[in-house]
């Protein structure tokens, strides 16, 4: 009697770990399975985005931000500006996420209104921001800077003149590029730079160089501001030697009221050099 009690005792204490056993193995396959639909989900998340082919930004949603640098290319950039042109392109870049947008141009004198537009793209990811599961980061880096660092290097080593225009209708350029298809309200974040000496000159209109110029007396010749609702306006003085003291009045004088009258979201002035 008490010898079939233990064969059954143990018989229940067998089916009974074979049962926990199973459990186990069912728990470690659930376990297994959430892990790769995880791992899937990740992988699915991170793919590259499809782009346009001719503006590599993205097909499937709008585009985040979008920095426009207008380079006042009325007079000669000095290896000083053209340093600091570098140098702000740089800070603008890093300012932007993978696939927002930059776009750079110049102004001319002859057609303010319409920059010559050196370099618009979305910027995709360098070596630092892919997604190793999909690129080599090394190759990744080195892809950007055959193509995307080439191209923005050279519409920077363009972006200025090398000789003195006979007018430098800037505010003219601030409206085109504030005009620009591109530039819309419907992005998420627009910011203008303004890289300039400040000295706005348009012969027989209005002209900063005359004394007693303000933004008042531009408005009263026919002046008008820019179309800057919810844009960011830095603006990055070109210093002038001959020209400091007036560069200041013109900034304090004309350009905060102007960029004011544009409606811009915030303004901030680059510190003199």
């Amino acid at each position: 009697m008490n010898r079939f009690a233990g064969s059954a005792g143990s018989g229940r204490a067998s089916a009974k770990a074979a049962r926990g056993k199973d459990r186990l193995g069912l728990l470690l396959i659930a376990c297994a399975m959430a892990a790769l639909g995880a791992m899937a989900a990740a992988g699915f998340a991170l793919r590259p985005p499809p782009i346009d082919a001719a503006t590599l930004c993205r097909t499937d949603q709008p585009i985040g931000a979008h920095t426009f640098i207008l380079v006042d290319a009325t007079d000669r950039l000095e290896p000083r500006h053209r340093r600091k042109l570098q140098a702000v392109a740089a800070q603008e870049r890093a300012r932007l996420a993978p696939y927002d947008r930059l776009s750079i141009a110049s102004l001319r004198w002859d057609r303010p209104e319409e920059p010559r537009l050196l370099f618009s793209l979305c910027l995709p990811p360098d070596g630092t921001q892919v997604n190793p599961l999909f690129a080599n980061p090394a190759r990744a880096q080195a892809r950007w800077d055959e193509t995307i660092g080439g191209a923005l290097k050279s519409a920077l080593s363009r972006a200025g003149s090398r000789a003195r225009a006979r007018a430098s209708p800037i505010s003219a350029g601030v409206r085109a590029a504030a005009a620009d298809a591109d530039f819309g309200p419907e992005i998420g974040a627009r910011r203008l730079v303004l890289v300039s000496d400040l000295m706005e000159h348009a012969p027989g209109r209005f002209s900063l160089y005359e004394a007693r110029a303000d933004y008042p007396r531009y408005r009263a010749a026919g002046g008008a501001p820019a179309a800057l609702d919810a844009v960011a306006v830095r603006v990055v003085t070109l210093d002038r030697p001959t020209t400091n003291a007036a560069q200041e009045a013109a900034r304090d004088g004309f350009w905060a009221d102007f960029f004011d009258d544009s409606g811009a979201a915030e303004i901030s002035f680059d510190a003199a050099p």
